[in-house]
């Protein structure tokens, strides 16, 4: 172990170290400190000292008494001045007693005024190491101030080295013994802890802070230690002061403890030192102060990481519609929570509340898109971005509870299009019907049937598409029909002569089948060309849950009435549906009567001709 100050860094350095860090700032500036105090020196020694040391800094000198924290820098005159002021005040300058070295109630004292006078690291930390059951209040309070001053220092580079290497001497003081050709030592982890072998440099701040701050939060909440409050607020003799004022040192106690690492924090966050951060942050976190202690503290720090948030762009347009907007805020959103995630473990800095406020809003740009955007796939693996991201329960519910609401809109929605909701007076039906039974009567059969119907889901505007497609095929069906049959009844008196009736029934019964292909052909094309890209066209009912329901319940062959009022007609007349029937099943059928009523024309046509 060194006994030495740290010399890494020049003086200057360290003077510019110890004056912007907040924790060393509270060791620096103490009354007890800059004046050579004792911690029962009276206010009236605090006004005489400090005539001393002022009238000593004029020329450049400070105070014959040995400085007890030697590694820090001096106080100048207006420092001087406001610690003078401070003893004046009772509960400031109690604050201040309690939060420094009582070496007059300590039976250790002296050995601590020494080691610190001489910032002899060895020393310190025997200091550190001492276990003493039944230790007076101001002994436990001389352990934990000296965690802090030391943690503080390490963090910033200055003071004596209190944690080394393990040095030959300490794996000497192991006890190592010869059992069965084997070296074994019993209780390694005594020495270990004896000399911090195990603590890499840069963790040894946390460690001490720690410790330091886990301690004064074991304290603050001790009922000893509220006793040994009244007893120095009875000790100190001050009217403006008095028993029914622990409570409010405590409180002042707490809250100085609390605003210490929160400046240290700010101070690294400046520096770009996440790493310190996090640990500061996870000491806070694991101390035994509480709560709502540290959310106010850390309050004023939440302003920059507004501000770092508020950089990311919310508002950024990619050009390819507010879907992959919110896609690619929610991506930069989810590396910062990454980045932050480590910082606020303890959910103490409340990053974890910046996040989900900004998810929140995210999510609510994404509800506002058009019902037609939030039934594409791309949406839902936004919306599973937001639930991802989110911290807060609350959020993670309200996307689950969305996901299940966008699953009952679908099923509401067009079985066609998809973009709009279905209107039970446009939805078409499917109809079916199959064999229950049969019950013979001497030479007639009575066969029962079960018949079942369901609607296809369907908006207004795919109904009169759908009736635009299918009156583009009876158009050119009927049209080219009435071509065949006025070429039939009306032609030059020199063809046909030698076309028998046979083959003439035949032409025409293949002109009507020509017919009906055209005019199924026109139906399809006029489907292709006026359905959107994307939707399901005139006719693909197939794939619909009124077919899949129907299945499910045993029917197989459907019927599918395509009228725009299909479904209102079923609920109103009744069902109609017949075996084996469909759409074209019906076409088949009515070419049939029609190709039979235009043979009989054409056989007289022909009958006559001959």
């Amino acid at each position: 172990m060194t006994a030495a100050i740290d010399m890494s860094a020049t003086d200057s350095d360290r003077a510019r170290a110890g004056l912007r860090s907040p924790g060393l700032s509270q060791f620096r500036k103490t009354p007890f400190r800059l004046l050579r105090l004792p911690t029962n020196a009276t206010a009236k020694q605090a006004v005489w000292q400090c005539d001393k040391a002022l009238a000593r800094a004029r020329v450049g000198m400070s105070l014959p008494d040995p400085d007890p924290v030697p590694w820090l820098p001096p106080g100048d005159e207006i420092e001087i001045q406001e610690a003078a002021q401070t003893m004046e005040s009772p509960l400031a300058r109690l604050v201040e007693q309690l939060l420094w070295f009582d070496v007059i109630d300590d039976a250790d004292g002296g050995a601590l005024l020494a080691a610190l006078t001489s910032a002899d690291g060895t020393a310190l930390r025997t200091y550190l190491n001492l276990q003493r059951e039944g230790a007076s209040m101001a002994h436990q309070l001389n352990q934990a101030n000296l965690r802090l001053l030391l943690g503080f220092s390490s963090l910033r580079d200055l003071g004596p080295t209190i944690v080394a290497a393990q040095s030959a001497a300490a794996a000497a003081a192991l006890a190592w013994q010869d059992r069965a050709g084997l070296s074994t030592v019993e209780d390694p982890h005594k020495v270990v802890r004896a000399t911090g072998a195990l603590l890499g440099n840069q963790a040894v701040w946390a460690w001490l802070l720690g410790e330091g701050v886990t301690r004064w939060g074991e304290l603050l909440a001790n009922p000893l230690f509220a006793d040994h409050v009244r007893a120095r607020i009875s000790a100190l003799g001050d009217e403006l002061l008095g028993a029914d004022d622990t409570e409010a040192v405590i409180t002042a106690l707490r809250t100085r403890l609390a605003d210490l690492i929160v400046g240290e924090t700010k101070t690294e966050m400046a520096q770009g030192r996440v790493g310190n951060v996090a640990h500061l942050s996870s000491l806070a976190g694991k101390s035994k102060i509480d709560a709502e202690t540290w959310l106010v503290a850390f309050r004023p720090l939440k302003t920059q990481f507004q501000s770092e948030l508020a950089e990311l762009a919310p508002d950024a347009e990619t050009g390819n519609g507010l879907v992959e907007d919110v896609a690619a805020y929610l991506d930069r959103l989810g590396s910062l929570a990454a980045r932050w995630r480590p910082l606020d473990e303890a959910q103490l800095l409340g990053l974890s509340a910046l996040i989900d406020e900004a998810v929140g809003e995210a999510f609510g740009k994404l509800r506002g898109i058009a019902r037609e955007k939030q039934l594409e796939a791309r949406f839902k693996e936004v919306i599973d971005k937001v639930g991802a991201i989110a911290h807060s329960s609350s959020i993670k519910e309200r996307v689950k509870a969305y996901h299940e609401r966008l699953a009952d809109v679908q099923k509401a929605m067009c079985h066609f299009c998809g973009k709009r909701e279905l209107e039970a007076s446009s939805c078409a039906s499917v109809s079916s019907q199959m064999e229950t039974g049969r019950e013979y009567y001497g030479n007639t059969t009575r066969i029962s049937y079960q018949v079942g119907a369901r609607p296809v889901a369907r908006c207004p505007r795919c109904a009169t598409m759908h009736g635009y497609v299918r009156n583009v095929g009876s158009i050119a069906f009927w049209t080219l029909s009435t071509s065949v049959v006025l070429f039939g009844l009306i032609h030059p008196a020199t063809w046909f002569k030698t076309v028998s009736m046979g083959v003439g029934f035949v032409l025409v019964c293949v002109g009507v089948l020509a017919a009906w292909g055209g005019g199924f052909i026109a139906r399809e094309v006029a489907a292709s060309r006026i359905t959107p890209k994307g939707e399901r066209k005139f006719g693909e009912y197939h794939s619909s849950t009124a077919v899949e329901g129907l299945r499910a319940d045993g029917f197989v062959s459907m019927k599918y009435d395509f009228r725009p009022n299909a479904w209102e007609l079923v609920n109103k007349h009744g069902v109609k549906a017949r075996h084996g029937g469909g759409d074209g099943a019906e076409v088949l059928k009515t070419l049939f009567y029609i190709g039979l009523f235009i043979a009989a024309v054409a056989l007289k046509v022909c009958a006559r001709s001959h």
